[in-house]
């Protein structure tokens, strides 16, 4: 029983404890704001370190296992292509003991050649069913590790960004400018991001031109811009609501004014005064001496 009674004592205290914490909080709303901003930040930055780190790790491991492969040079005959994100083109070819084999080979880009009916390509001596177009694309690794260069330094960058802003969240929260107290972090993030990007441009114009740097970007634009959307909209209606009140409350708050906008005004007035106002909201003040007895 006493066992009992000393755990119902210690939950009392902890959930006074923290309804303590969470009154303190709302009372306070700004101390949590970088707490949620550096949680934000690493949903954000650390799926994409993971990508990053997933790519390059599965390029090194391609690599590696394509250099042990015996290749063997051959032509073969295309018999019918198919369009799925690509080239897959249906060949047939025969080994160095004349035996007939049919594959299918995918090619992801054909660098501007034309496939003709016959192609030169390469096949596994001991699988030959993994077979490679020789001239079409490009098996060097380093694109592919460039590649990987726009998730790894956007995520390093997030990461770096939530380390700072917690290590600072004190600073942040009661400072008049914020961005000038982050301003380190940020410009190391930024120049981790504008790497990456870079990296990830040299390895695509070195896979598949210049011209697929300008069809990835519009395309990740457009998935950025369209993430963003369901965000940016009602953040700018929040916005406008709060310039359209403060022109009411300084053009139109006057009883004896009549018409739409004053029924606006005394609308949202009525509203705003169930609201506790910032005063009330603020912490109160504690003397120093009692904060250390606590």
């Amino acid at each position: 029983m006493e066992r009992w009674r000393a755990w119902w004592d210690r939950g009392v205290e902890v959930a006074r404890r923290v309804t303590e914490r969470l009154w303190s909080v709302a009372r306070d709303p700004l101390r949590v704001l970088p707490v949620l901003a550096v949680l934000a930040l690493l949903v954000i930055a650390v799926p994409l370190t993971v990508t990053g780190l997933t790519r390059v790790g599965r390029s090194a491991m391609d690599w590696r296992h394509r250099s042990t492969i015996d290749w063997r040079r051959t032509t073969g005959t295309v018999e019918r292509v198919k369009i799925d994100d690509g080239l897959v083109l249906d060949l047939v070819y025969r080994d160095r003991h004349d035996d007939r084999n049919r594959v299918e080979a995918f090619v992801g880009d054909a660098s501007g050649k034309w496939v003709g009916r016959r192609v030169p390509i390469r096949y596994d001596a001991g699988d030959h069913q993994s077979v490679e177009l020789v001239g079409y694309g490009n098996d060097d690794p380093i694109p592919a590790l460039l590649l990987a260069g726009a998730p790894l330094g956007a995520g390093i960058a997030g990461i770096v960004l939530a380390i700072s802003l917690f290590r600072r969240r004190a600073l942040v929260a009661v400072s008049a400018r914020p961005l000038q107290a982050m301003r380190g972090p940020l410009v190391a993030a930024t120049c981790l991001v504008v790497a990456g990007v870079a990296a990830w441009a040299i390895g695509t114009v070195w896979e598949r031109g210049w011209s697929a740097v300008a069809s990835a970007t519009g395309h990740l634009a457009a998935t950025i811009f369209g993430d963003l959307l369901g965000v940016l909209v009602p953040l700018v209606a929040f916005v406008l609501g709060c310039l359209v009140t403060a022109w009411l409350a300084r053009h139109r708050h006057h009883d004896d004014h009549d018409g739409l906008l004053s029924s606006a005004y005394r609308m949202i007035d009525k509203a705003a005064g169930m609201a506790p106002s910032p005063e009330e909201m603020r912490p109160d003040d504690v003397p120093a001496e009692e904060t250390s007895v606590r």
